[in-house]
């Protein structure tokens, strides 16, 4: 069928409408909304997008409640946080998600599982006006961050091995992933640290949550008379286990001591607010930069507050000078000489494994038990 002339002008004339209106749509930096006005803190919004739920009592809550605390700082009303849970780690699902978000007029995506960073780094490239920051590696289009969780853990095997009665401490593992395999290390080398006879023996639970697992994990090395172990899970089977048994533990994640107030001596805790903080203000200021990556420790590998029913005050006192000495430079986690638990050498007397090395942790240090591979 034929186009009158006149129907021609007004569908082209629609067609330049459309484009220009595009176009104002583009222009302007990432920090500014369609009418031109920029961004502040009332304004910005968030999206965040989990694994599991926000509340699974590990990880992602761990990640959640540091955005809350980070927003809560900088006076972003929490409604502006847009949440999308339950996302598996495949390329459909992230991107749903992602694309979901964007249509809420998103700024900013928080990756709360370093299993996004492939697809999301693809959905960022073609969307540069939205920001995404991602845990884990850094990976192009994406802001990185990561944390020296061996800090805090090296804390932990300190106070263990200074209330242990015997040289050998526990450690329930998930899986051999290399922020897992940092916590195992760090908290053997402060488990050194306080007594240069300790040795950590490692069960594996393969798995990242599974209750069923976690118990056995626990249990197995209580049936071989480890009475102090150090954790890397989500579930509160291990620190119940613990309690059950007479035995006590580090929690892990999130603050577990309300799980088993028996057995948690204090928890090591992901503190991602001070990196969310820095971030969140680079979005509303227009310098973010998918160059950018935090590598952290200090207040963002956290310990929380001691059970003083458990921990004696020597004890406490001596694991806060130990955070001090670490804060201060006089105790270096990975300093040399060191070893790992194959006769090899990681690390001469008098120098530092390399952040490349400690990102990687292809290696279980020499006073621990076990095999990561």
């Amino acid at each position: 069928m034929k186009v009158s002339m006149k129907k021609k002008w007004i569908s082209m004339l629609l067609i330049v409408a459309m484009a220009v209106t595009l176009l104002a749509g583009c222009s302007g930096s990432a920090t500014e909304k369609a009418s031109g006005t920029k961004l502040d803190y009332s304004s910005i919004k968030i999206g965040e997008i989990t694994s599991l739920v926000v509340n699974d009592g590990g990880w992602c809550q761990a990640t959640h409640e540091s955005l809350l605390a980070a927003m809560t700082e900088l006076g972003i009303p929490e409604e502006n946080l847009k949440v999308i849970e339950n996302v598996a780690e495949d390329q459909t699902s992230v991107s749903n998600a992602y694309n979901a978000l964007a249509s809420e007029g998103v700024n900013l995506i928080i990756g709360a599982s370093a299993g996004y960073a492939t697809f999301l780094s693809e959905l960022a490239a073609q969307n540069p006006d939205i920001i995404v920051a991602q845990q884990g590696d850094q990976v192009s289009n994406l802001i990185g961050y990561q944390i020296r969780n061996y800090e805090g853990m090296f804390l932990a095997g300190y106070a263990s091995a200074l209330m242990s009665k015997n040289n050998t401490l526990g450690f329930a593992a998930s899986m051999s992933e290399a922020s897992v395999r940092a916590a195992i290390n760090g908290y053997a080398l402060g488990a050194k640290y306080a007594n240069p006879k300790a040795k950590v023996q490692v069960v594996w639970a393969n798995s990242w949550y599974d209750v069923d697992i976690e118990t056995q994990s626990a249990k197995t090395l209580i049936n071989q008379g480890i009475k102090y172990m150090g954790m890397e899970a989500s579930s509160p089977a291990i620190p119940q286990t613990c309690e059950a048994n007479g035995a006590y533990c580090i929690g892990y994640n999130v603050d577990m001591q309300a799980l088993a107030p028996k057995a948690v001596l204090f928890s090591y805790v992901w503190n991602f607010a001070p990196i969310f903080k820095d971030i969140m203000a680079s979005v509303v200021d227009g310098t973010a930069s998918s160059d950018t990556y935090y590598y952290e420790g200090g207040d963002c590998a956290k310990i929380t507050a001691f059970n003083d029913a458990i921990v004696p005050k020597d004890v406490q006192d001596k694991v806060l000078q130990a955070k001090a000495d670490i804060e201060s430079g006089k105790i270096t986690v990975f300093g040399g000489e060191l070893k790992d638990n194959e006769g090899n050498g990681l690390v001469p007397a008098g120098q530092t494994l390399s952040d490349d090395k400690i990102n990687t942790q292809e290696f279980l240090v020499e006073n621990v038990i076990g095999t990561w591979k």
